[in-house]
């Protein structure tokens, strides 16, 4: 019987990735196929069998070192850059090795890898940045919290699935299509559409501000060629993302900004025009909050969370009991000594809005508490959040 575990029985094929600017391949994405005979030629066999075994993680990691082998071996090399997928829990322990190739390496993670397993998962891409690799945010258009989540993941290159859009209203390509193009321009991030499969997905892949593109129409997957395409322009890294280290957000927002100084339903009502904002943003919308404490939270804030959680896309309270007290809610405990306790942060992020509410309690028992929509703060505080969710196994 063939080792489908074995990075030998895997067949690397490479879907070449195009400028859409003037027609050069710039690099390739790695995909996986069986060898052997055994059934099992497809991804999709090669990875129902891996699931019905629990050895995801195996096969992936055996699919990466084919790629790279593959790649090395057909003489990739710089400008090219190369695509490779990635599941969170492979990369929880056993980060891939970067080849001397000189070629740009390029991580896929979607954003149900982000919110299975946020911890271990933005870990392992704040190491790979520091081992020269990007980060491409995979299946733009599969699910809408995405775009909540795109700005978390700081990716160098935003995938828009054209096939994935094809079956959606008007409406929603539209706000999908301007949530990718601002958070790219913002990050001085690439777009690539994927699922190029006809002229006139071409044309909307150009209307959508997509720079690269991979497709059937441009390019099946296949081995490297013999001779290599002469390249254009590489792919640009936007040299940031990671979790920071060190940061509590009330130091990082009070730094710059004045407190104010209230009571409790003062400051529950600060926090509460920040959640009633992101309301609006339905299922691309994300709240992320710590509480000072193990104490059950407020009935108030407790309802508002609540709320939220069936309001918008992704809800995740650390502290206070939340994740056993309402139905839809994300997260545990703060560890003692973290940094986070005895503070209260809430993040509210999504297409267009950003916020970020942090308050401390004074001796005399008030709050003080402030608000910054300065977009990096925002969102450098909502990856401190982020980087300490549970993974799904553990909340469970």
């Amino acid at each position: 019987m063939v080792d489908i575990f074995d990075a030998a029985n895997i067949e690397p094929v490479y879907q070449p990735i195009f400028d859409l600017r003037d027609g050069s391949v710039v690099g390739y994405e790695a995909l996986a196929r069986g060898r052997g005979g055994n059934g099992l030629a497809s991804p999709e066999a090669l990875f129902a069998a891996a699931r019905a075994q629990g050895r995801v993680a195996e096969l992936d990691r055996a699919c990466r070192e084919a790629a790279l082998a593959g790649a090395v071996e057909g003489g990739l090399g710089a400008p090219f850059c190369l695509f490779v997928n990635a599941d969170a829990g492979a990369l929880e322990n056993d980060l891939p090795e970067t080849p001397r190739a000189g070629f740009t390496l390029v991580m896929e993670v979607t954003e149900r890898a982000l919110t299975e397993r946020p911890e271990p998962l933005l870990r392992a891409l704040t190491e790979l940045r520091r081992m020269g690799w990007g980060v491409a945010l995979d299946d733009v258009g599969a699910d809408s919290r995405s775009l909540a989540l795109m700005p978390v993941l700081y990716p160098d290159v935003i995938k828009l699935d054209l096939r994935l859009l094809r079956d959606r209203d008007p409406e929603d390509v539209a706000r999908i299509v301007t949530a990718v193009g601002a958070e790219a321009e913002k990050r001085l991030a690439t777009v690539l559409a994927e699922g190029i499969d006809s002229e006139e997905q071409l044309a909307t892949a150009r209307a959508a501000g997509a720079t690269l593109g991979q497709g059937y129409l441009l390019g099946e997957p296949a081995p490297l060629p013999a001779e290599l395409p002469s390249p254009g322009r590489g792919l640009r890294l936007t040299s940031s993302g990671g979790v920071p280290e060190n940061v509590v957000p009330f130091q990082r927002v009070t730094n710059w900004r004045r407190p104010a100084t209230g009571t409790d339903a003062l400051a529950e009502r600060a926090a509460a025009l920040l959640s009633a904002q992101a309301s609006e943003l339905g299922s691309t919308g994300l709240l992320l909050a710590a509480v000072p404490g193990d104490d059950r939270l407020p009935a108030a804030q407790l309802a508002r969370y609540a709320r939220l959680a069936e309001q918008i896309g992704f809800v995740g309270v650390l502290g206070g009991g939340a994740a056993d007290l309402a139905e839809g809610l994300r997260g545990g405990p703060l560890p003692a000594g973290d940094p986070l306790r005895g503070t209260w942060t809430e993040v509210a992020l999504g297409p267009g809005y950003g916020a970020c509410f942090v308050a401390r309690r004074d001796d005399d028992g008030n709050w003080r508490f402030a608000t910054s929509y300065d977009h990096e703060t925002v969102v450098e505080c909502a990856v401190v959040l982020m980087a300490r969710m549970p993974s799904l196994a553990a909340v469970a």
